[in-house]
């Protein structure tokens, strides 16, 4: 089992869902590898675990599997524990490039 820490997502609308998610290398900045929703999804089915770091408050923030909550809307996403803990939130991560 590995663990993932996450440093920048690519979203899409209507929603801002987040489509694909890049995953710390030797920097913590740039990141290593790209995964799409669905292999980060299929990963963690298969134990492995992701994350987010908040550089202000030296914090992690776990991510897990969900589906969106817009009326409607059926579309698999992830989301971040909920620490009150901005920079460590996936909707506040920068966008990959």
């Amino acid at each position: 089992m590995t663990t993932y820490r996450i440093v920048c997502v690519k979203t899409q609308h209507p929603h801002r869902h987040i489509v694909s998610v890049g995953v710390e290398g030797t920097s913590a900045t740039i990141p290593v590898q790209m995964m799409t929703m669905a292999t980060v999804r299929y990963r963690i089915d298969n134990g492995d675990t992701f994350e987010t770091y908040s550089p202000s408050m030296r914090k992690t923030a776990r991510v897990w599997k969900d589906t969106c909550k817009e009326p409607g809307c059926t579309f698999n996403v992830i989301r971040s524990h909920a620490d009150a803990v901005a920079d460590n939130n996936l909707d506040n991560l920068r966008t990959c490039r």
